[in-house]
């Protein structure tokens, strides 16, 4: 008589509920993934809006033969700060205001206080501030640096300063929640 033999199961044998569980879990991090990728672009993309039509408008009514660098302010109206060299070389700032098609003010970098030189004086007159970021606006029909700190009271702080480093009549401080 011959005897029948179990079958051996193999050592590579998965619960069937472990596949669908790992194939389950690998869709879900594959659709958060697309997700996350696709809310990227679109929050970069609303982020530089308008800034080729800004730089080919600051190359067409400007001395700007290149652009470096271009930021965006958003302050009482947007204004787009390109910055870039002339002809000659020298390193200029533009401020346009693209909605009415209009460059508000042209800034040569030789004749204004650089950004290093400002975070200096600053640091000098407050030691207990924590320094956050420093751009470019455009304030009261005026250039100017908006400096974020947080103060010795823990207020985020947004401080303006003229592009020659001199105080701005304008500060707004946040209390932070904690």
């Amino acid at each position: 008589m011959m005897t029948m033999l179990k079958p051996q199961s193999s050592p590579y044998t998965v619960p069937r509920w472990l596949k669908w569980g790992g194939g389950i879990l690998a869709g879900l991090v594959l659709l958060f993934l697309i997700f996350f990728i696709w809310m990227y672009t679109q929050i970069n993309q609303d982020r530089t809006s308008g800034h080729d039509e800004a730089a080919e408008f600051a190359v067409q009514e400007t001395n700007l033969s290149s652009v470096e660098q271009i930021e965006t302010y958003n302050g009482e109206t947007e204004v787009f700060v390109v910055k870039g060299k002339a002809s000659d070389g020298e390193t200029s700032l533009v401020f346009i205001n693209e909605a009415v098609d209009t460059v508000l003010t042209d800034v040569k970098q030789a004749d204004i206080l650089s950004q290093e030189q400002l975070i200096s004086r600053w640091s000098s007159s407050c030691s207990n501030c924590r320094f956050k970021d420093i751009s470019y606006g455009y304030e009261e029909e005026q250039p100017v640096y908006e400096l974020v700190y947080i103060d010795e009271q823990g207020r985020y702080v947004l401080d303006y300063f003229t592009l020659s480093g001199e105080s701005f009549d304008q500060r707004f401080a946040f209390r932070q929640n904690n």
